[in-house]
């Protein structure tokens, strides 16, 4: 027992290096990171319920199926951030707005846009609905399992805060996140995503 325990957690480890390398690699045109992280979550899935079979076939075909709904919310989030972000430079640079209250409300728009990234991907690999509704549900499906969405928010915002508090940590941090961090976040969150979609298959 204990030797098939060791096993299934050796050959687990192994599927998150090679699934790590897969979503970079997928990820490095920057504009395919959406449909990237849609295909990691989508195996991610199956390993929590021990259907993974093939994980890099299960990955490609996943980031094949579910491409053109990931990439369009995907730029339309990097697009609605440097909006905001320029937004925030005019405001403070040139209209010499209080940039306190900039700050905070920039903040807040931020958390929402956060919100919709972290939610939004999973939602793809796990139901099939329209760019809309998806966005949509993003938001609303978290809220109605609050608990677990606010564990995952906070357990995300750790991990990356952790990684960029000084120089010493960015460094060992850029390690881990190149080997196995993606993938590890990425089953963490899974686990407390699938509690919050159970109630909706």
């Amino acid at each position: 027992m204990t030797d098939n325990r060791i096993i299934r957690i050796l050959t687990t480890l192994c599927y998150f290096l090679i699934l790590n390398i897969l979503w970079l690699v997928c990820s490095v045109p920057v504009i395919t990171a959406g449909a990237s992280t849609t295909a990691l979550y989508s195996v991610m899935f199956k390993i929590i319920k021990k259907e993974e079979g093939y994980i890099i076939k299960s990955f490609l075909k996943a980031f094949r199926q579910n491409f053109k709904q990931s990439t369009i919310i995907w730029l339309l989030l990097i697009g609605t951030g440097c909006i905001v972000g320029y937004d925030w430079y005019i405001a403070v640079t040139y209209i010499k707005l209080n940039r306190q209250i900039i700050n905070i409300l920039v903040a807040g728009i931020i958390i929402f846009l956060l919100w919709g990234w972290i939610f939004v991907f999973p939602l793809i690999a796990c139901f099939e609905n329209t760019i809309k509704n998806m966005i949509k549900n993003a938001f609303l499906i978290p809220i109605s399992q609050l608990p677990y969405a606010v564990i995952i928010i906070l357990f995300d915002i750790v991990c990356i805060g952790g990684t960029l508090y000084n120089y010493r940590t960015l460094f060992y941090g850029s390690i881990f996140w190149s080997s196995i961090g993606g993938s590890l976040l990425v089953y963490v969150n899974s686990i407390f995503m699938s509690k919050i979609f159970e109630p909706y298959r």
